[in-house]
């Protein structure tokens, strides 16, 4: 009697990696213990092939192992990275527009959004669109701005709070010339580092960001009014 293989421990996929590889381990050797009981005793299995499915074993003992180490290394990443967001608490950052998630917790307004364009604008504009697609809100650029900063109210297009939710937020060009370039970035104080179910996010005003959207960190209070 020969055993083949061991059934799911090829698998990178699996939610919970440790159960599989254990399960795997115990099912090998219930198949081990059978063929040595039930094997032919006129023709046995040779000592090679029982210590080839002993290395199989060892194999998926050291993959189990390999898992948790990884496990607590990535754990231990990760409580180091958010200890290190804590230093933003309290600074005025640029973080780039757009997805960003909202959650009904922090009272008040979005953070202001800068502007920056390399020739006055015309027709351009602030697109906000829900997770589905949907546009909800469209906020005008006061035309021939070059340098300034918008206020966005959290509301959407009837005058409603927008609902928690992940939303994304974009540039409409308008009839500006072709080599012209619209910038628009959150510019607020980071007041908080949320721990969600998507990894950490940075509170500024009413709505939550990636770290990775962050572009500048300084202490500077001062926001620019629409020119």
């Amino acid at each position: 009697m020969s055993i083949d293989g061991i059934s799911g421990t090829g698998s990178t996929q699996s939610t919970e990696p440790s159960g599989q590889l254990k399960a795997s381990k115990d099912e090998f050797l219930k198949l081990f213990m059978a063929q040595l009981q039930h094997q032919d005793p006129f023709a046995p299995t040779s000592g090679a092939d029982m210590v080839a499915q002993l290395a199989q074993l060892s194999t998926v003992e050291q993959a189990k192992q390999t898992n948790t180490a990884l496990a607590d290394l990535a754990a231990s990443q990760a409580s180091a990275a958010s200890a290190g967001l804590s230093s933003l608490i309290g600074r005025e950052c640029d973080a780039n527009v757009g997805t960003f998630t909202v959650d009904g917790k922090q009272a008040g307004l979005p953070p202001a959004i800068d502007l920056a364009s390399t020739t006055p604008t015309k027709g351009a504009s602030l697109v906000i669109k829900d997770s589905g697609g949907k546009e909800i809100r469209k906020i005008a650029i006061p035309d021939g701005t070059k340098a300034g900063s918008i206020v966005w109210d959290g509301l959407d297009a009837s005058g409603k709070p927008i609902a928690a939710g992940t939303y994304q937020m974009s540039i409409d060009q308008g009839t500006s010339t072709n080599n012209s370039t619209l910038t628009a970035q959150w510019h607020s104080r980071v007041d908080a580092v949320e721990l969600t179910n998507d990894g950490p996010r940075l509170r500024m005003g009413s709505i939550l960001l990636a770290p990775g959207d962050i572009r500048t960190i300084g202490s500077s209070t001062t926001i620019k009014g629409v020119q």
